[in-house]
């Protein structure tokens, strides 16, 4: 906010401008455990949008580039603090979040496909809102605008073990352990 506000007033006096702010997938679709950094690029999303309501009069344009998996250490640094709660309730759902991670970035992209949609958003006359990273990330967005919530909701839950038989009480994870310290 505080770049934007720095430059937007010699934008405004130019007639011309372009806003290019870096968000992620995960501020479209939230991810179990990942809760706390995907409201942090809602947020991104959300600024971005009333920004390019309120800067289009003035010739300035807002993009908004939204990288899916890509190769930086980013995944396991995120995932290192839910490690605390692998003894709990989440532990089966943690571990498989991590087994998921591993599958994701599998598949992830360098940040060269980053690089390249955020000097598309620069160079285009008319650049898009909204550029995802990689493009085949859109297939995504555009499969759950039309699966109803509910629908995607429990097969993310399904997904990443958050069943009520999946959520089983630390002492029914660790039975053995508690029987052996008997």
């Amino acid at each position: 906010m505080a770049v934007t506000r720095a430059f937007v007033p010699r934008m405004r006096e130019r007639g011309a401008g372009r806003v290019v702010n870096v968000s992620s997938m995960g501020g479209k679709i939230t991810f179990p455990f990942m809760g706390a950094y995907n409201s942090t690029k809602y947020a991104v999303e959300s600024l971005s949008d009333a920004l390019r309501y309120e800067l289009r009069p003035f010739g300035i344009d807002v993009v908004v580039i939204e990288p899916g998996a890509i190769h930086t250490n980013f995944a396991g640094t995120s995932m290192a603090p839910v490690d605390q709660y692998q003894d709990t309730v989440y532990g089966a759902a943690i571990a498989r979040a991590k087994t998921l991670e591993r599958r994701m970035m599998a598949t992830a992209v360098g940040p060269q496909v980053v690089a390249r949609a955020i000097h598309k958003a620069i160079k285009r006359r008319r650049p898009a809102a909204r550029y995802v990273a990689p493009w085949y990330g859109g297939f995504v967005f555009a499969l759950l605008a039309i699966t109803p919530t509910r629908v995607v909701d429990a097969l993310i839950r399904r997904i990443a073990f958050l069943s009520p038989k999946a959520l089983r009480k630390p002492a029914e994870l660790s039975g053995t352990k508690l029987r052996a310290a008997a």
